[in-house]
């Protein structure tokens, strides 16, 4: 069975109790190499019943860990699901589009994306118990500006993109069940995109690196982070 076939799966199980466990299964699939998908469905048998009942017992072991969300800095918030960490990102900043123009509104929230990830990658590697076990991080949002994408592209997100266009037709949203989720969300007049990152990338040297460059462009362009808040918890 396929990925897609999988996550259609998924999809015809979601309620509002476990949409987030949902999403979080969803950017799991994503992750999984060919070999591990072939080793979980030679586990669990390649047929429709098996999975479901695999995946509904998947659900029903995460829905213990639910939490709500919990501020990590001042833009920012994180709720956990299973192995995953979900980063929520700002939505309406019309505000600081008029305050301080769009350029410099998307640079700072990019500036504060990387504060968030290097916070939960600080906390999970001093043993922070809520992170110790989670492998990645999870967003989903509208897309203000191609920008945006470009940015999250360059730091080695996997991006899905879905074209407000392609939301308000209905056949492409029928044949798309991923795309579903999106307008279910936020509705079908603007671009929404989801982007998924593993610990395992952050946390290697060329990562860092990058990030490390990322920031220095920012700071010499003026941007920098408010530390209104010493601590988060």
């Amino acid at each position: 069975m396929k990925k897609s076939e999988i996550k259609n799966i998924l999809f015809s199980m979601r309620t509002t109790e476990n949409e987030e466990i949902i999403n979080n299964l969803l950017g799991k699939i994503d992750l999984l190499s060919e070999e591990k998908l072939h080793n979980i469905l030679v586990q669990v048998e390649d047929n429709e019943e098996s999975i479901k009942k695999y995946l509904q017992e998947k659900i029903n072991s995460m829905q213990g860990q639910h939490e709500t969300h919990t501020r990590i800095n001042k833009m920012f918030s994180y709720g956990i699901s299973g192995s995953t960490i979900h980063l929520h990102m700002p939505v309406d900043l019309h505000e600081m589009f008029a305050k301080i123009g769009i350029s410099k509104t998307v640079n700072t929230v990019n500036l504060y994306l990387l504060d968030a990830i290097n916070r939960i990658t600080m906390m999970r590697a001093e043993g922070f118990y809520k992170f110790l076990d989670k492998n990645n991080i999870y967003m989903i949002s509208p897309i203000l500006l191609k920008r945006e994408l470009e940015f999250l592209n360059k730091l080695d997100f996997m991006i899905q993109i879905y074209k407000k266009k392609e939301l308000q037709d209905e056949q492409f949203v029928a044949e798309h069940p991923e795309s579903q989720l999106a307008v279910r969300i936020f509705g079908n007049d603007k671009d929404v995109g989801t982007a998924i990152i593993g610990f395992d990338t952050i946390n290697s040297k060329e990562w860092q690196e990058k990030k490390s460059k990322q920031i220095q462009i920012f700071n010499e362009k003026g941007i920098n982070l408010e530390f209104e808040e010493k601590s988060i918890e």
